[in-house]
């Protein structure tokens, strides 16, 4: 199998998937906090279009890496390089059904909360995946990558209070049953919310530094000596 090196466009994906998720959940909160929940549902259905083209485009990318395994360089009969294969493909495989699954679920006017459950199990499996790979001194720069796979891992888990408020204050009032339980059509605790979100907005942020930081000290390295 030829060594193939996807890893610069990779994360060019995921820097555009925090730049993406950030500013629609920026747009959306601003909205609501003005009281246009029109505007809020409207920024929210066209940011999670671009979230699940992201998606599917990392999708295919890791489809392909899960079935192909490229990452391969054989020495004495062992291929020195398959735990890489698990650790990149395997991680994007999670992120591509999260994707995905909320693009989908906020157009067709499903609960988004059951893809917010879904990020809590996916988050914490994608942060020991970063784990394992830094215990194991995985990459020529394991503490970038544990960075890298803790600040989308937290992402992931703290999409579960996002899509609670998704469900119940931006879909909820137009779209009965989105919501997981019976709620006001305004938040009862807006501090605990705006806390809630802002963290969120904030790992998104970090995660997405993080990304950009690990594409300056190591992708660049593969541009300049590709396989």
């Amino acid at each position: 199998m030829t060594f193939t090196d996807d890893l610069t466009l990779v994360l060019d994906l995921l820097i555009l998937v925090a730049c993406t998720v950030f500013y629609t959940g920026f747009m959306v909160w601003l909205e609501m906090r003005r009281k246009d929940r029109t505007r809020a549902l409207t920024h929210l259905r066209e940011g999670s279009i671009l979230m699940g083209s992201l998606g599917g485009i990392l999708g295919i990318f890791a489809l392909w890496g899960e079935f192909n395994w490229p990452l391969s360089a054989s020495v004495n009969g062992t291929n020195v390089l398959a735990a890489y294969d698990l650790l990149f493909f395997d991680s994007l495989t999670l992120l591509a059904i999260l994707l995905v699954s909320f693009a989908i679920a906020v157009n067709l006017r499903l609960p988004t909360h059951f893809v917010g459950m879904l990020g809590v199990v996916i988050g914490g499996g994608i942060v020991y995946y970063g784990y394992r790979g830094y215990t194991l001194s995985l990459t020529q720069e394991p503490f970038e990558t544990l960075l890298l796979f803790v600040g989308f891992g937290a992402v992931a888990i703290l999409s579960y209070p996002a899509t609670l408020y998704i469900d119940w204050f931006v879909v909820g009032p137009s779209a009965p049953g989105a919501d997981p339980l019976p709620s006001d059509p305004a938040p009862r605790y807006p501090k605990m919310w705006t806390a809630l979100l802002g963290l969120f907005l904030l790992v998104v942020v970090l995660a997405g530094i993080a990304a950009l930081f690990y594409g300056f000290d190591t992708a660049w390295a593969h541009l300049a000596s590709p396989p």
